[in-house]
This record gives C-alpha cells, structure tokens and sequence, in this order.
C-alpha cells in the first residue's frame, strides 16, 4: 500500500487529530491522566502516515488531559494494526505515544522532565530516559530511567549503569526529631 501522507498547520489538523485522540480518552485506552476525559492539544504541525499507522505531532506540542499535561517538541502516536477505523486518518486504536524532545509531564502531585518518553496503553505506564528529574513539592530526585504507573500511582526511578540516583529531601517545617 502507498503511504498517504497529511501535512497541515494547526487549523486544518484539529478535526483530523481530534478523531484520534478520542481513543486516548476511551477506558482501557491511553491515558494521561488517572482520571481520563476529554483530551485538548496543540502542535504547530501534524504528519500522518497510512501505511506506518503513524500520527505525528512535531513543533510545541502540548497536551492536556483533566489534571494532567505533556509537553515535547514531537509526538508519535502509533495505532494497532488492523484496529477499527482503519484507512480513515488518525483513528483506531493507539498502542503507544512516543515524546521526543525536551519532554515535560507534570501531574498534581509531581512534575516530571526526560528527553525521551514512551507511554505504553498496556502497562499503562510511561517510561522517561535520558537526564531524568522528578520534582513533587520542595523534593528532586535526578536519574537516567523513570517509570511512572499512570493509574496505579508508582513511580520508580532507575541510575545510570555506573551512577546512582541522586535526590534532596526537605523535611516539613515544624518537623523534628523528639527530644530525650
């Protein structure tokens, strides 16, 4: 089959876009958020590819779902084979989302910031490499691989091969030890 390639500005990509985010908002589908919903983005550009199955978001892209967001300089989405809506661009069910670039997740309790991330609709988890900070209120913690269980709210936190995860931790205020 020959590739059928889309490229659009912003304007022209949101009706084509929206059909295939509405996947991310179904139950068992990809999810941002915990608490799922409806799915607002922006991207300066967008490229879709038939034969790759492939819908690319490239230049500030940002995404929100509910309480969550993701941010990145380009975003892939790469839908299942054979998934239903097929042949229409943009639709079917999404396997993965790759985010390249400068990439950023913040959540309400954390804050999270990689070169690379890749979310995974099965394991429901997206896995950041590459210069790895987590911050959530006054504490950071610095590695090279991050893996945070989107729904079931785990987040670990792997070093480099000849590193160790690095962190500061600030006690609240008014907290001491007893006294004897």
């Amino acid at each position: 089959m020959t590739a059928k390639v889309m490229r659009a500005g912003l304007p022209a990509c949101a009706a084509v876009l929206s059909l295939g985010l509405m996947a991310l908002a179904a139950p068992a589908q990809a999810q941002l958020s915990a608490q799922g919903g409806p799915i607002s983005y922006s991207a300066d550009n967008l490229e879709y590819t038939d034969d790759q199955r492939q819908l690319v978001l490239t230049g500030n892209v940002d995404v929100v779902q509910s309480d969550s967001r993701l941010q990145s300089d380009k975003l892939t989405l790469f839908f299942k084979a054979g998934a239903q809506g097929s042949g229409a661009i943009g639709t079917g069910d999404i396997d993965r989302i790759l985010a390249e670039g400068q990439v950023y997740y913040v959540r309400p309790e954390q804050k999270a910031r990689g070169d690379r991330a890749v979310y995974d609709v099965t394991t429901d988890s997206v896995t950041f490499t590459g210069n790895v900070v987590v911050a959530s209120t006054e504490n950071v913690i610095r590695g090279e691989t991050l893996v945070l269980q989107i729904s079931g709210g785990r987040t670990t936190i792997r070093p480099t091969a000849s590193g160790r995860v690095q962190g500061v931790f600030r006690p609240k205020q008014g907290s001491t030890a007893p006294k004897k």
